[in-house]
């Protein structure tokens, strides 16, 4: 097993990576490496498959959004449909932003259907992250499948007193949506009360010593991952630097051409 540690950090190297990579085939490959976790947890198939409408969901949005309202320059019309133009720029980078969010949202997914709560606790305690941060982070975890579970129930209940949302006028549709968020955020609203309550009466002290009764350790497997990956990572933030002090024309090396090249067309 991977230590949480591992996984936290493998997290911040998805980020890292999201952030300095701009070419839309460099952050394909970045989604398709966050999917691995979950195919080896084996998630069932009716969650892939929800799974796959949200990303094309954003995606598509993201791309749509981003090609109609392109306001940089040089920029060249991709589709025209009468006063509406659909920018081949913008649909790029609405496809650039989309990817790194999907990225992101998978590693976290990852992180979170992989390591139980009080794991990643322990693991942010052993990071030296603050006490009361780490209890927000792995309280905020655990209250995740229980808000997610609420919500697929009102939906359900909603779902068999009538016709389908979907058949609806959109702004009735857009009301309705925001209609079952309520006993959802009321329902959350309870519990977080209700836990603040227990805290305050078990005498917390967020200050007080605590020791963790299952420590963790990093084996030779968790060494070779934090190596490999931070190598990748800090190798592609060194060649994002170069290329960015070569465009603003504050360094530029010639014997460096080719990598400058490469970060161009690749990364």
């Amino acid at each position: 097993m991977i230590d949480p540690r591992t996984r936290l950090f493998l997290v911040t190297a998805v980020g890292v990576l999201a952030i300095c990579l701009e070419q839309p085939g460099a952050l394909g490959a970045l989604v398709l490496a966050t999917l691995l976790p979950l195919a080896v947890l084996r998630v069932p198939g009716v969650w892939w498959r929800r799974g796959v409408i949200g990303v094309l969901t954003i995606v598509w949005s993201t791309v749509l959004s981003q090609g109609l309202f392109y306001a940089e320059q040089p920029r060249v019309a991709l589709v025209e449909l009468g006063p509406l133009v659909l920018w081949r720029e913008g649909v790029r980078w609405g496809l650039v932003q989309s990817l790194r969010f999907v990225a992101v949202s998978l590693a976290g997914l990852g992180l979170a259907v992989s390591t139980s709560p009080d794991r990643l606790y322990a693991a942010m305690l052993r990071l030296r992250v603050p006490f009361g941060l780490a209890l927000m982070a792995t309280t905020a975890l655990r209250m995740v499948p229980a808000v997610g579970q609420e919500l697929w129930t009102v939906r359900r209940a909603r779902a068999a007193r009538g016709r389908p949302a979907w058949r609806r006028a959109p702004w009735r549709w857009l009301a309705l949506e925001v209609g079952l968020l309520r006993p959802v955020v009321a329902r959350a609203w309870r519990r977080a009360h209700a836990l603040a309550e227990s805290l305050d009466a078990r005498g917390f002290d967020p200050l007080a010593p605590r020791a963790v009764r299952r420590p963790l350790r990093m084996g030779a497997l968790d060494g070779g991952i934090v190596v490999g990956v931070g190598l990748v990572t800090a190798t592609v933030v060194a060649l994002r630097v170069l290329y960015l002090l070569y465009v603003g024309e504050v360094l530029y090396v010639p014997a460096l051409r080719g990598v400058y090249g490469f970060v161009r067309g690749w990364l």
